[in-house]
């Protein structure tokens, strides 16, 4: 094999790793995007669900009553409350 050859086919080799290199490095990106969206929308659901529990004690609703409403426990109920 002559010496251009043989460099060609060096570059060819490092060219497609950097290729594997950004195909991974983009998977890993979109994984830890989604992941990020899904922790954003779990968070948002329990803030969403703080506020209305909040609100319902505010009225005058006991926990009981609201567990028994959203049938949850009122540990659970109680737990997230304090979180606050």
């Amino acid at each position: 094999m002559t010496k251009n050859k043989e460099l060609l086919n060096i570059y060819q080799k490092s060219e497609k790793s950097d290729v594997k290199v950004c195909r991974a490095l983009d998977e890993m990106f979109e994984e830890s995007t989604n992941r990020g969206i899904q922790l954003g929308i779990k968070q948002g659901i329990e803030l969403n669900r703080l506020e209305v529990y909040q609100t319902m004690l505010d009225k005058g609703f006991s926990v009981k009553a609201i567990a028994s409403i959203f049938s949850v426990s009122e540990e659970s109920i109680k737990k997230l409350l304090m979180k606050v």
